[in-house]
Order: structure tokens, then C-alpha cells, then sequence
């Protein structure tokens, strides 16, 4: 197990999916988690799984998109820890499909989401990364889709490939601080969002699972799991000089 004894980590949309698999394993593996989610009382519950099984975690409720409550939870975060080690921007939501009839509400909520949460709250957390003077680990979850392109999703494909140039951008901006910055890229994942994607409800997880299945060479959805494995190796010293890249996880999908 990948060792983070002593590391203090923040997990954004960590009540769910990837960032709720994310922040268990941190805290199993030793870290101190700082979970928030818009639904808090989900991120309440990860951080009572995480305490329960001998770990240290809090749950925070916000609107990443809202910078006021940003200011909040980043206060609430420094009342706790006089630092923080690692991030893990973890905010994103499907859209509808196509070009063709996308209003510019939707347009802007997509890109407030993905992109937008994800800027401001590294900007507000990047003083108390600096605190510890060792500089700090940052991952984005962006997507397969901002490697390659989406038949049905523009719109999402656009957004995640802006995250992979932030992190880009950012890897180089930070170098001199010690902080590292990388984004991770999974393909069809089995969580809540799964079905979202190809514009149906939670009751056809199943079956969109088999249809995402049929396009990737490894034939099957990642769990949760296995993309959290992924970033907690990225958050980790072990990938101490790795910074700037766009890690797939994704079944060989974008190899294709």
C-alpha cells in the first residue's frame, strides 16, 4: 500500500464515485482527508467511513462553483490543518448531447462546473500548499474525452480538455515551488454519473455499462477503485518526478 502517513489531502466531490473511492483509500493509506461535495451530508458520510476505520477526515458541504462558499471551505480546511499536501479536483457533471440545442445556460453551468470549480479552488488552496515550504501534489480528474474526441459530447470533451491544459499549464507555473500538477483520465467508470453521459437515468447503469463495454479493448467499465488507484499514486511521493501529463485510465480506449 502507497504510504501517506502524515499528508493532509482535499478531496472536492468526494461524496460519490471516483472522489468517495479516492478518499477512503487516502484514508487507509495514512492521510488526513478534507472531503467536500455539494451533497454534505454524503461527504459527512466518507469522512465517518474513513474515522470509523481509524483514519482522520472531515466532511465540508459546498458549491465549488461559488466562490464565496470556496472562501468558506478553504477557512474551514485552514481552521483544521496548517497546511494541506494534496489536491484533488474531482468536480465535473455530464451535458446534453450535440451542438445542436445547447443553450448558453447550459453551456455556462458545464463550464462553471468542470472548469471553474476546479481553477478557484486550487487558487485558494495554493496558500496553504505553500505553507509547509515542500511543495505538494495536485490532480485533475478530467477523461478519455479530453484526449480524443466525442462523437456525442463536445460540450464535456471541451471542458476536460481545458482541464488537462490547466494542468499542464500549472505544472510548469508551480515547478519551482515543488508542486507537482497532473490531471487523470479515465474512460467509462462505473458510478452514479455513468448513465448521465449517454443521457439516461441511474436505472440504466447496467445497460450502459454493457454498451460502453462493447468500445473499450479491455472490454469491461473501471470501477471507481481502480481510477482512485491511479490518483492516490499521483498524490503520493512514489510519483515524486511526475508532472504535467494526462494519465489514461481507461482500458486501452484512446490507444485505439
Amino acid at each position: 500500500m502507497i504510504e501517506m502517513t502524515g499528508k493532509v489531502v482535499v478531496v472536492a466531490a468526494g461524496g460519490s464515485g471516483i472522489g468517495r473511492a479516492t478518499a477512503l483509500k487516502l484514508g487507509a493509506a495514512g492521510a488526513a482527508v478534507a472531503i467536500v461535495d455539494l451533497d454534505g451530508e454524503a461527504a459527512a458520510a466518507v469522512a465517518a467511513a474513513i474515522e470509523a476505520a481509524g483514519g482522520s477526515a472531515s466532511g465540508h458541504a459546498a458549491d465549488c462553483a461559488d466562490l464565496a462558499q470556496l472562501d468558506r471551505f478553504v477557512a474551514e480546511v485552514g481552521e483544521r490543518h496548517p497546511r494541506v499536501d494534496g489536491f484533488l479536483g474531482n468536480v465535473g457533471m455530464p451535458n446534453p448531447h450535440g451542438i445542436d440545442g445547447i443553450t448558453e445556460e447550459q453551456w455556462q453551468k458545464t463550464n462553471d462546473v468542470n472548469l471553474k470549480s476546479n481553477f478557484f479552488l486550487t487558487q485558494k488552496l495554493l496558500p496553504l500548499m505553500r505553507a509547509s515550504g515542500q511543495g505538494g501534489a495536485i490532480v485533475f480528474t478530467a477523461s478519455a474525452a479530453g484526449l480524443v474526441a466525442s462523437r456525442t459530447t463536445p460540450l464535456y470533451t471541451m471542458t476536460k480538455a481545458g482541464l488537462i491544459g490547466l494542468a499542464k499549464s500549472l505544472a510548469v507555473h508551480l515547478a519551482d515551488e515543488g508542486i507537482r500538477v497532473n490531471a487523470v483520465c479515465p474512460g467509462p467508470v462505473r458510478t452514479p454519473m455513468l448513465p448521465g453521459f449517454m443521457e439516461r437515468g441511474e436505472e440504466a447503469t447496467d445497460e450502459v455499462a454493457e454498451l460502453y463495454s462493447s468500445r473499450v479493448p479491455l472490454g469491461r467499465v473501471a470501477a471507481a477503485e481502480e481510477v482512485a488507484d491511479a490518483i492516490v499514486y499521483l498524490l503520493s511521493d512514489l510519483a515524486g518526478y511526475v508532472t504535467g501529463v494526462p494519465f489514461p485510465v481507461d482500458g486501452g480506449y484512446v490507444a485505439q
